[in-house]
């Protein structure tokens, strides 16, 4: 998929290649969800249809007061949607109710 036209590519200048790469790739922050105990991150891949558990990344960082301090984050992937569910069979019962299976 082309942003431009095969036959203005040849007039742009790097940093302006830079600059459409850059936006082709950035992904923008619909929400946040707070984790809910129990429950597991799901991943559904729209293009793939797979369905399989979220990567996690945790880190460690020492605060004033020096005490560790754990921070979760969630990696992201293209063409993705995420939720919560309590099994995998919960989670497509949902995408089927989103209409997205």
């Amino acid at each position: 998929m082309d942003i431009v036209p095969i036959s203005i590519k040849d007039n742009l200048s790097k940093e302006q290649i830079e600059y459409l790469q850059k936006q082709q790739t950035e992904y923008k922050l619909v929400n946040r969800i707070k984790k809910n105990p129990g429950h597991i991150l799901f991943s559904f891949n729209r293009k793939t249809g797979e369905i399989k558990r979220a990567s996690i990344t945790h880190k460690v960082s020492i605060g004033l007061d020096m005490k560790p301090i754990t921070t979760t984050k969630t990696v992201i992937e293209p063409d993705c949607y995420y939720e919560q569910a309590l099994n995998e069979k919960n989670f497509r019962k949902r995408l089927k109710r989103i209409g997205l299976i």
